[in-house]
Order: structure tokens, then C-alpha cells, then sequence
């Protein structure tokens, strides 16, 4: 006898296209699955155009849409950009704790699922009886915290510690001046999190912080889904690949990409030319219309700006490097490296969220002494560069690869 199709309500809390985001690639993993699954489940999605400013929040229109119809049945869009009530009581809230008590808003706010919002979700719930509602990102989680259907088991992807990121936005223009209570804030984002069956988290440091608060049976560590690997990168080993860059620094425009590059330009590139003049840096992503490149190192660093197919880059570099200081959540940058069995040069702060350890299978320091040597040490020396690419290859290969996770999704959506 088959088994019945399990029926999902999917929440996209983004657009998928243009591709800038960490987000958006894990939105995008987890769809593939989902599509390559779709003899055992039936997928929905709901999504919602709101009130607020559309550079921030692209807006699905007909051909955002027709992207998430790749991979799913059925998408649902609250036009929440026409309910006044919506966007008085977002307003008021945002009125309320910016400007008159000039603190931050609290990370189990509902300001981004208003009762508009909420009323739409419940409604989709109540009239297809999905067996499960999997919500992404804290923000949006007061869609399903309070999902009025018994037989619904709830999911939230955490994606990052809303409270981690809301310390790291701090100095964002936004948010500058405003008050923000870490502790109190870390148990309304624990408490919000408990309301769900299953909490997700794609971060092995995330989860550790989160352990001695939430029981063990409701986090489930789920890496992040890599997709869109060349049909013949796993074909091409390390040591036959032909080099055009000596190192990689993928990045969007945001201040940890931003300080974390800076700090490579400033104190550990020099000490690295220093040693070997010729080596290349290619950077690739929005930090390049951000990146201010000193007249000396010009002939050294090129600026690939936006590139929409990471493939060759990847293939053609020898190493990739991330020297990020600050930051939250996993870094989606670092497991695509490790897909293409990259060398990785990296930072605790990087590191601590996925399975990488100091002299195993990654080079990690944040003193940039240390780091120039790290980086030297697989420059010059190629059979030391190629056993950490085969000892990355069989950690993306245990933790990160699409038959490690899929086996994971598999047992926790009882496929």
C-alpha cells in the first residue's frame, strides 16, 4: 500500500530571485527537496507582498511566482499592502518602540505577521488540513506559533538567532541610537521558538546556545542545502584543476563582508605580497561596489562585482578565504566552497557554525599574522593545499552533501 502524500504549507519570507541572499539559497535547497520528493509530499507556499519599502522587499509579482512553481504546487499571496489595519498596527508598533521609548523592537514582535497576515495563514491551514506549516525566520513566526489547527505540526527554520543579528545590526544607520536588552530579548526569542514542534537551525554554535533552553526532542540540525554544482565539478580533483586565482573571497554588501574584507586588504594581504607579489585575489558579490582598493594592490585584487554563476570561479581558485570578525548565522559562502573541496581559510566566527576544525580540515585564526601564514602555508606548499581539499570533500560529503541532508528531512517529515 503507497503512502499517503504528507501536504506542507511552505512559507517564503523572501523572493527568490535575484540571488543576493544566504536566504535565498537555503529557501531554494530545501524547494529542490521538496520537488525531488514530490511523489511523497504535496507542497504549497504562502508569501506575502506588505507594506513595507520594496528596495527592502522585493514584491512577488507573476514572475516571482512562476519561480517557486518550479519546485511546488501551489502559491498563495497575501496582498497585505492594501489592509490599513495592517499597516496602521505595524506603524504604531514601530512608532511605539522606536521613537518613543528609542529601543529596538523586541525579537517576538509581531510586526512582520501582523493579524492580516496571521488570519490569511490560519485560513489556508484550516481549509487544505496540512500535515505540516513550516514557518522561516523568527520574524514571521507568529504565523503558525498560535496555529488554531490540533493536527498540524509546526516548523520553524530559525535561518539565525534573531538576537545575534539584531547585536550585529546595531549600527546600522536604522537602528543607531536604540536600545537593545540581549538577555531579555534572548527568552522572548526562546519562548517564541518553544511554541513550535520542531525548531531548525542550520548552525552548530546556534544550536549549542539554544540546547540548555529548548528540549533536546525539538531542535533538529539541518545544514544548509548546496545546489547548482557543475554537472563535472566533482569530476575535476584539486590537483587537475587549472588556476586563474589564487584566492576567493565571495560577498554581499553588508558591514560583516564589508570589515571582514577590509581587515584581509589591510592587515594580512600585505604580509602575504610580501612573501609571494604575484598572488591574486578575486572578489565576487555586492561588497565589490563597497570595497575601496589602495592604488598598490590594484595590479593583485580583482573586482568581479556580481556574478551570477559561481561555478568556474570556484573551479579556478585555489583557496577560498573568509576573515569575517562579526557576524551571525551559518555562512553559506563557506559550505559552496566546501562542495567544490576548496581550501578554507577562515575565522572562529565563520568556523563555529559548521563542522570545520583548526589543522583537520580548515586553516582558522583571526590573527592576521597567523592568517597571512595560513594562507601562504597553502599557496606554496600543493600537497598540503590538496589533503585539506580531500579532508573538505569528506566532510561536505558526511554533513552537507544532498543525500546527508535529504536523509535528515526525510526522518523528520516521516517520508
Amino acid at each position: 500500500m503507497n503512502q499517503a502524500k504528507k501536504k506542507i504549507l511552505f512559507h517564503l519570507s523572501v523572493p527568490l530571485k535575484p540571488l543576493y541572499y544566504g536566504t535565498q539559497r537555503r529557501l531554494l535547497g530545501i524547494l529542490k527537496y521538496f520537488k525531488d520528493r514530490k511523489d511523497y509530499i504535496s507542497v504549497d507556499a504562502v508569501a506575502a507582498n506588505q507594506f513595507r519599502d520594496t528596495v527592502v522587499t522585493p514584491r512577488w509579482d507573476t514572475e516571482s511566482t512562476q519561480e517557486a512553481l518550479n519546485f511546488i504546487d501551489n502559491v498563495s499571496v497575501y496582498e497585505g499592502k492594501y489592509n490599513l489595519y495592517d499597516l496602521l498596527y505595524t506603524r504604531s508598533k514601530s512608532l511605539y518602540y522606536q521613537k518613543l521609548l528609542r529601543q529596538q523592537m523586541p525579537v517576538d514582535s509581531d510586526y512582520y505577521a501582523p493579524p492580516g497576515y496571521v488570519k490569511f495563514v490560519n485560513y489556508l491551514v484550516t481549509r487544505n488540513e496540512y500535515d505540516f506549516i513550516w514557518i522561516n525566520t523568527l520574524n514571521f513566526a507568529h504565523l503558525a506559533a498560535e496555529i488554531k489547527s490540533t493536527s498540524t505540526h509546526t516548523i520553524i527554520d530559525t535561518h539565525d538567532l534573531c538576537c545575534r543579528l539584531r547585536v550585529m545590526t546595531q549600527d546600522f544607520p536604522v537602528f543607531k541610537g536604540l536600545k537593545f536588552d540581549y538577555e531579555l530579548n534572548f527568552l522572548k526569542e526562546v519562548n517564541l521558538l518553544n511554541k513550535f514542534h520542531t525548531i531548525i537551525s542550520d548552525s552548530n554554535y546556534e544550536l549549542s546556545v539554544l540546547a540548555p533552553y529548548l528540549p533536546s526532542h525539538k531542535l533538529q540540525s539541518i545544514p544548509h542545502p548546496v545546489d547548482g554544482l557543475r554537472d563535472d565539478s566533482q569530476q575535476v580533483s584539486y590537483q587537475n584543476r587549472k588556476f586563474k586565482y589564487d584566492l576567493l573571497f565571495l560577498g554581499n554588501h553588508n558591514p560583516p563582508n564589508e570589515d571582514g574584507i577590509k581587515f584581509f586588504l589591510d592587515s594580512i594581504f600585505p604580509r602575504v605580497l610580501q612573501a609571494r607579489p604575484n598572488t591574486q585575489l578575486a572578489v565576487a558579490g555586492k561588497v565589490c561596489e563597497v570595497i575601496q582598493v589602495d592604488s598598490h594592490l590594484t595590479q593583485n585584487v580583482k573586482l568581479l562585482g556580481y556574478v551570477p554563476d559561481l561555478s568556474e570561479l570556484h573551479l579556478r581558485s585555489r583557496l577560498v578565504i573568509s576573515p569575517l570578525l562579526t557576524g551571525a548565522g551559518t555562512k553559506v559562502k563557506l559550505i559552496e566552497a566546501m562542495s567544490y573541496s576548496l581550501p578554507i581559510v577562515t575565522t572562529p566566527t565563520c568556523a563555529s557554525a559548521l563542522f570545520l576544525q583548526d589543522g583537520i580540515n580548515a586553516l582558522v585564526t583571526d590573527d592576521p599574522v597567523q592568517y597571512a601564514n595560513h594562507v601562504l602555508s597553502l599557496l606554496t606548499d600543493f600537497q598540503f593545499a590538496q589533503k585539506l581539499s580531500q579532508e573538505v570533500k569528506t566532510t561536505f560529503e558526511e554533513h552537507y552533501s544532498m543525500p546527508a541532508i535529504y536523509s535528515k528531512l526525510d526522518a523528520m517529515l516521516g517520508i
